[in-house]
C-alpha cells in the first residue's frame, strides 16, 4: 500500500516537506559512508532554510495552541481516555514552550561557519565538491565517520524541537481522520466538499504503479489517477480504480 499526501495550505506543505527532510537527513547521517555525510550537508542547509520561516514558526504556534484549547475541553468528557488525552496535551504544551523558546534562526550557526559557506557554494557548481575544486573537504571526508558525524550535528542543535514539533503535529493531523473505501470511475474521481475546511488529504492504493494526481478547494475535491510505467510519462488510467481516502483536519 501507498499513501499519497495533499496539503490544503502553506504551513502543513512546509512540516510535510520537513518531515521528509528530516528522514533523509536521519538515514544520511547514521551512514559512515563520506558521501553520504556531504548529502546531510545538504540537507541540513534546505532544514536552516525552511525552519527560518518566521510565519512558519508564528503559523505552526498558533495551531498548536488551537489544538491543545480543543483538546482541553474534552477533559470533562467520562467517554474519553483521560491518560491518552492528557499525555497528548503534555506532549503539545511541551512542543510550544520548546519551539516558543527557540532565539534567533536555526540556521544562524550555519551561516557563521566559513566551512560551511564555502561547501555551499560549491554544491551550486556540477562537481564543484570534488578533490581539484574542495581539497579541504575531500580531507576532511577521510576523517573517521563518528567525528564527521559529530561535526555535523554542532551544526543543529535546534532542529531536534522542529523535528519533534513537526511529528507531533503531523500525527496529530493525520489521525484526525479515518481511511474510507472509494472508487473512481474512469481513472477519475470527484467529491463535493461542501466548504468544510480540511489541512491534508490523504490517499491510499494498492498498486505500486498507480498515482493520484490531486486537486481541492473548499467546495471540490477531484482526484485523477495515472499509471506510471517508470520510464515514460505518466498515463491517464481508462479504467475503475479501488483506493481509500481520507479527509484530516485538525
Amino acid at each position: 500500500m501507498l499513501i499519497y499526501e495533499y496539503p490544503f495550505n502553506e504551513t502543513v506543505r512546509s512540516l510535510l516537506r520537513l518531515e521528509y527532510l528530516f528522514n533523509r537527513l536521519d538515514v544520511y547521517l547514521d551512514s559512515d559512508n563520506p558521501e553520504h555525510h556531504l548529502t546531510a550537508i545538504s540537507l541540513i542547509f534546505d532544514i536552516g532554510e525552511v525552519t527560518s520561516r518566521a510565519d512558519l514558526k508564528s503559523n505552526l504556534l498558533k495551531e498548536l495552541e488551537r489544538q491543545r484549547i480543543f483538546l482541553t475541553s474534552f477533559r470533562s468528557e467520562a467517554s474519553i481516555n483521560s491518560e491518552a488525552l492528557e499525555s497528548t496535551i503534555s506532549e503539545i504544551e511541551k512542543c510550544l514552550t520548546t519551539l516558543n523558546n527557540l532565539i534567533g534562526k536555526p540556521n544562524t550557526i550555519m551561516n557563521e561557519s566559513e566551512w560551511l559557506s564555502m561547501i555551499r557554494t560549491r554544491l551550486s557548481v556540477p562537481g564543484g565538491t570534488s578533490p581539484i575544486d574542495l581539497p579541504s573537504f575531500y580531507s576532511w571526508q577521510q576523517r573517521p565517520a563518528e567525528e564527521r558525524r559529530a561535526q555535523l550535528l554542532t551544526y543543529t542543535p535546534a532542529f531536534a524541537d522542529w523535528k519533534s514539533t513537526t511529528n507531533l503535529y503531523l500525527r496529530l493531523l493525520r489521525q484526525s481522520a479515518d481511511f474510507h473505501d472509494a472508487a473512481s470511475e474512469n481513472g477519475s474521481f470527484q467529491q463535493m466538499l461542501a466548504g468544510k475546511t480540511y489541512q491534508l488529504i490523504r490517499v491510499k492504493v494498492s498498486e505500486d504503479d498507480i498515482i493520484p494526481e490531486i486537486s481541492a478547494n473548499k467546495h471540490m475535491l477531484w482526484i485523477r489517477f495515472l499509471h506510471n510505467p517508470g520510464n515514460t510519462k505518466p498515463q491517464a488510467v481508462t479504467g475503475n480504480i479501488a483506493f481509500s481516502l481520507a479527509l484530516c483536519n485538525l
